[in-house]
């Protein structure tokens, strides 16, 4: 269960599970990705990749340690509609975008030590966006770059 208002309660291990989703989308995703491109697209691709891989390995650590099963990836995921170094760029910048609103998630931890790792995760995915043509969002993790509304302010 996520944090929530009405009961005050953060859990910490869905949000890593949430957070090891990502990973595992993005693992494929760039493995789709550098078997499609070429140059400095595949080179970057590989780094990235590398990073994910890191990352997911982090959280099943995590998740061990809570006594908790890590969830497996799922067989496939959502491919872009084409290889095109435009539409392969995209992909990259959706997945970065998705795996930076896991770790803002995650960032509620109570633990000092997820937290610190949800933020630098967090800058770290925001930072790889970017490298894909994403512009800086205002607040990085949120959807569409903005906090939700405050409701009753």
């Amino acid at each position: 269960m996520s944090a929530s208002p009405e009961n005050g309660e953060f859990g910490t291990v869905p949000a890593l599970q949430a957070a090891l989703h990502a990973e595992h989308a993005a693992v494929y995703a760039y493995t789709y990705i550098g078997a499609r491109s070429g140059g400095r697209q595949r080179e970057r691709c590989y780094e990235h990749l590398e990073a994910h891989r890191a990352q997911r390995d982090t959280l099943r650590v995590e998740l061990n340690e809570r006594g908790a099963t890590p969830d497996p990836g799922r067989p496939a995921y959502e491919l872009p509609e084409s290889d095109r170094d435009s539409d392969l760029d995209a992909y990259a910048q959706r997945v970065e975008r998705q795996a930076a609103q896991a770790y803002l998630e995650l960032a509620a931890a109570p633990a000092a030590a997820v937290r610190g790792l949800a933020l630098r995760s967090l800058q770290d995915t925001t930072l790889r966006g970017m490298e894909w043509g994403t512009r800086l969002p205002v607040f990085p993790g949120f959807v569409q770059g903005t906090p939700p509304s405050q409701a009753g302010s």
